[in-house]
């Protein structure tokens, strides 16, 4: 923006100068009008007074040749003038020349600050909307995050659970106690406290839940159904094969 303050200002000060030499030019040809009036006046008063007196005629002469080299001056006052006035049309047309130079320039950098400030707006406005667009998604991941948290804490608390009710059958229930006793690996507690607490699980859900390999919660579910502890149905869910007691309060 100062580039385009500094060609405006250039442009007045070519357009003050433009009028003074306007002015000037206009005062020297009045003076030279002027000038050349007074001395036709003069001219045609000493003829007259030669027509009037022979007497006079030497003043007369004498005042002619006074014109005549008045004359001669202006003539002379004249031709500088007007090589002065050519000068002056030239420096006018090299300052016209020069506006028209600082015109185009001035449109120049005005588009090409438009068009900045156009892209300006335009990566501003596509950077809001991506901002915005994070934001969503940062809440939308908060939220499924939150979700997955209280999951887990409600399956933790459910298998904790799970696992105490195990315990107190294994005291309260011989058979159970004996069913169970070979149960020490995590496969076959965390299976046992999901079906003590689901009764009936889907075999995929156990192999979530199961802190083993599938392939080991695989192996573990077949010899469990071999010991008669649980059922393995045809639409491959699980369940308990044993009745157990309810808990004691």
């Amino acid at each position: 923006m100062s580039e385009i303050k500094q060609l405006q200002q250039i442009l007045e000060q070519n357009q003050a100068r433009m009028k003074a030499l306007r002015e000037a030019f206009r005062s020297q040809m009045t003076a030279l009008v002027n000038e050349v009036t007074t001395i036709l006046q003069n001219l045609t008063r000493v003829e007259r007074e030669f027509q009037l007196s022979d007497s006079r005629l030497e003043e007369q002469q004498a005042l002619i040749s006074h014109s005549q080299e008045q004359l001669a001056q202006l003539r002379e006052s004249g031709s500088a003038l007007e090589a002065k006035i050519a000068g002056l049309y030239t420096e006018l047309s090299a300052q016209q020349e020069q506006i028209s130079m600082l015109k185009a320039t001035l449109m120049e950098k005005s588009g090409r600050w438009e068009t900045v400030e156009a892209d300006l707006t335009q990566r501003k406005a596509g950077l809001e909307s991506k901002q915005k667009l994070l934001e969503e998604k940062q809440t939308e991941l908060g939220r499924l995050q939150a979700g997955k948290e209280q999951e887990l804490t409600r399956q933790k608390e459910a298998l904790s659970e799970a696992k105490n009710q195990i315990k107190q059958v294994k005291k309260e229930n011989p058979v159970a106690d004996y069913l169970l006793s070979e149960a020490h690996e995590p496969p076959e507690m965390d299976i046992l406290a999901v079906l003590i607490h689901q009764k009936e699980v889907p075999v995929d859900e156990i192999k979530r839940i199961a802190k083993s390999p599938p392939a080991i919660t695989t192996r573990v579910l077949k010899e469990m159904e071999n010991k008669g502890i649980l059922e393995l149905t045809g639409s491959d869910t699980a369940r308990l094969a044993i009745t157990l007691e309810p808990l004691s309060s």
